[in-house]
């Protein structure tokens, strides 16, 4: 895939196809929602590296290449190297419409 189609099938189709207004685009009123991807970093997947709420993950020992740098919601880092550095409660809840 190249860049503009890892973006849009990751983002802005997403988020079109399920009705999400403001999101899956970087446009002028839309969410400052970004992640800053290094395409040149390797990581090897596990509970750890997930964050997982549970003491597993159907992805343990899956290698990937390429991984966020940093998680910005709204226009603030929520993650960076890894670590979540943000606070509890920034996420916002939207619901999917039911047509979405």
């Amino acid at each position: 895939l190249t860049l503009n189609q890892w973006v849009a099938a990751c983002c802005a189709n997403p988020a079109r196809r399920l009705g999400l207004p403001g999101k899956g685009e970087i446009a002028v009123g839309y969410d400052a929602d970004l992640v800053i991807f290094d395409p040149e970093l390797t990581k090897t997947l596990s509970t750890e590296t997930l964050h997982e709420q549970v003491d597993w993950t159907p992805y343990d020992g899956l290698t990937l290449h390429g991984w966020p740098a940093v998680t910005i919601l709204r226009g603030k880092i929520m993650a960076q190297d890894g670590e979540f550095v943000g606070r509890e409660g920034d996420g916002r809840y939207l619901p999917i419409p039911p047509d979405g």
